[in-house]
């Protein structure tokens, strides 16, 4: 019944004007979400299901005489050889199954591996194609089947949550109408039926007093020009220094916001970002949006910092998912089975060191002490003071690049920074990140390394990589110290242009510092922006992004009065909870269930309201006053 309503409406669309392919991805979308099946490829016993990125092409060699093969690679695959995928006789058709997440390079070649005809095409999810070459021509890709909108379901959430929002603010807008409304009335009334001087209980006790209303003129003068004299002072105190007006308890909104974008975004990703590509990590050089909110964790910053307390440093870790992960009874009983091939390394081990050599830094080094206004230092009294842990941090980044470009990997080329497998025609298959990857598996021993690295699928590498090691560490408290740089802004300037020039200043900087090493391009700059090698392009990219959303957050929050941060805010406040509680609850209901159909609509709903539940649940922590901190 839903189905035919569906349709009835969208050939109502279509014949109103709506365009072909609007209400194709409409319709699509309707079906995927009232049906389970998915189309296929092939006919008779040889057809199969299409999964998710996954699309049908038939091909047909044209030629009347020649035998030709197919091959083809992901353009992802950078500088990797083709696949070959199969050989077609004359005059024969076969249907294949490609792969839609990355444009496709294909070649057509003879038996003897030359190449004849090549071309890019990027398959859409669920589409039918058809593909016909010979040694003279290739013919253009037709499309047979319309391919589904699979980013369609991601406008229609932006588009529901867009709309939640503006109906929760109009109701929040009525209900103070109605409150402030109730509220002049009841004043109203209350005025012209009481007064001080005839209930003293309904006014203030100053007001109410016979010694007031009987004081002398000149005490009367006194007082009057005192309260004057207090007015002018705070008024100009107010001036001098803007505050931060949109406090909660001695919490900056703003941050807690960031924050707590950071940690709902996360939960989203590790639910499965509705098995969108992008919301994973890339699978080496790149930047995904799960490889941009992943470092903003090591940059969370405290909204308050003191300077003799080491115990409230801007710097906070969370708890991030591990790929091991045994409960404590199961280690207990069957640890022994884990032990010869236990991950070492991992994120909160990451958090760990980088929160320890930061702290150190600022135990020991941070210079609680104020300086006269006069000096010459005194705009960028932040730096100066801090120049000590900079320098030492400095040191600790060219560490990494003398030891990431400087240190002979055996059988590998010096300085390389490549995914080995397939990279490079596979010269350096075992080359796994370079140095980085060479001194884990040295250090801690190959068993202890992570066996499944992200670069695995598309360069069909199979030597272990931690994007979590030892190397990565040095350039994360990089990271760190950005995040402590933040803090210092808001403890040393109190006024909002201050604090918000600086930041954007900051952004700026980064931002070209990354441009510049990376060569402003995904492949082959000097150091690519890579979240496995955790490089210094990387770090400065994400810097970048996270000074911008900070600022752009400080502004309409804190300083325009725009936004409350909610609910996000909420999520900041407890975001310890919210990661511990998601990993341990994720797989089970209500958060997440098996989805009926092999559709990105299924997944994204389910990964959206698992995230939606634990914003929820902070609401309510937050309604109890429970928080956590560490």
């Amino acid at each position: 019944m839903l189905t035919f309503v569906f349709e009835y409406w969208l050939d109502l669309l279509q014949y109103i004007g709506a365009g072909k392919d609007l209400t194709h991805a409409l319709r699509t979308t309707a079906m995927a979400l009232f049906g389970s099946s998915t189309p296929n490829c092939g006919l008779g016993i040889q057809s199969t299901h299409l999964q998710l990125d996954e699309a049908c092409l038939t091909v047909t060699n044209l030629d009347s005489k020649t035998q030709l093969q197919l091959w083809a690679q992901a353009e992802e695959c950078y500088k990797c050889p083709p696949w070959k995928y199969l050989t077609l006789d004359a005059n024969s058709t076969q249907d294949l199954v490609v792969n839609t997440t990355y444009p496709t390079q294909l070649y057509v070649r003879t038996a003897d591996g030359t190449d004849v005809q090549s071309t890019t095409y990027h398959f859409g999810e669920y589409g039918g194609y058809k593909l016909g070459f010979s040694t003279k021509d290739i013919t253009s890709i037709k499309v047979l089947s319309l391919p589904h909108n699979e980013y369609l379901p991601i406008l229609i959430a932006a588009i529901f949550f867009t709309m939640l929002v503006f109906i929760w603010q109009c109701g929040k807008l009525l209900m103070r109408r109605m409150d402030s409304s109730t509220y002049s009335v009841e004043s109203s009334s209350g005025a012209s039926e009481r007064s001080p001087l005839l209930s003293p209980r309904q006014g203030s006790s100053a007001a109410s007093s016979p010694s007031h209303i009987l004081s002398s003129p000149v005490n009367n003068q006194a007082s009057t020009s005192s309260a004057l004299s207090d007015g002018s002072r705070a008024l100009s105190s107010a001036d001098a220094a803007v505050p931060d007006s949109r406090r909660a308890g001695g919490r900056l909104l703003s941050l807690d916001t960031f924050r707590g974008l950071a940690i709902v975004v996360m939960i989203f990703v590790n639910y499965g970002g509705g098995k969108y590509y992008f919301f994973k990590h890339a699978r080496w050089n790149g930047l995904t949006v799960a490889d941009l909110v992943f470092p903003w964790i090591h940059q969370f910053i405290k909204d308050h910092v003191e300077r003799e307390s080491v115990a409230n440093a801007p710097v906070i870790g969370e708890r991030y998912h591990g790929k091991y992960r045994y409960s404590f009874a199961t280690f207990c009983s069957e640890g022994h089975n884990y032990l010869p091939t236990f991950r070492i390394l991992g994120v909160l081990q990451r958090f760990a060191i980088c929160y320890f050599i930061t702290a150190v830094m600022e135990v020991y080094l941070m210079d609680p002490q104020e300086s006269p206004q006069y000096v010459w230092y005194w705009p960028v009294r932040d730096l100066v003071r801090s120049w000590l842990q900079w320098f030492l941090t400095i040191v600790l980044v060219a560490v990494h690049t003398g030891i990431t470009f400087g240190l002979k990997v055996p059988g590998c080329p010096t300085g390389y920074l490549g995914p080995g497998g397939l990279h490079e025609g596979g010269k350096h298959a075992n080359c796994t990140g370079g140095a980085a990857g060479y001194v884990d598996r040295m250090v801690l021993g190959i068993s202890h390394v992570y066996p499944k690295p992200t670069c695995q699928i598309i360069y069909n590498s199979d030597t272990p990589y931690d994007p979590e090691g030892l190397l990565g560490a040095l350039t994360s408290v990089l990271m760190v110290q950005f995040g402590v740089a933040a803090g210092r802004i808001i403890v040393t300037f109190e006024d909002h242009n201050s604090r918000i020039k600086r930041w954007i200043i900051w952004g700026v900087v980064t931002g070209i510092l990354a441009g510049c090493f990376c060569g402003w391009r995904k492949e082959g700059g000097l150091i690519p922006v890579n979240k496995n090698l955790w490089s210094l392009s990387y770090v400065l990219t994400t810097a970048c992004f996270a000074f911008f959303l900070l600022s752009f957050c400080y502004v309409v929050i804190d300083k325009w009065h725009w936004w409350s941060g909610n609910p996000l805010r909420y999520a900041g406040m407890n975001p310890i909870v919210l990661y511990v509680g998601h990993e341990i609850c994720g797989s089970l209901l209500p958060f997440s269930w098996q989805p009926v159909g092999q559709y990105h609509v299924y997944h994204l709903i389910m990964n959206l309201w698992g995230a939606s539940l634990w914003v929820f649940i902070a609401y309510f922590l937050h309604l109890k006053k429970v928080y956590v901190s560490v």
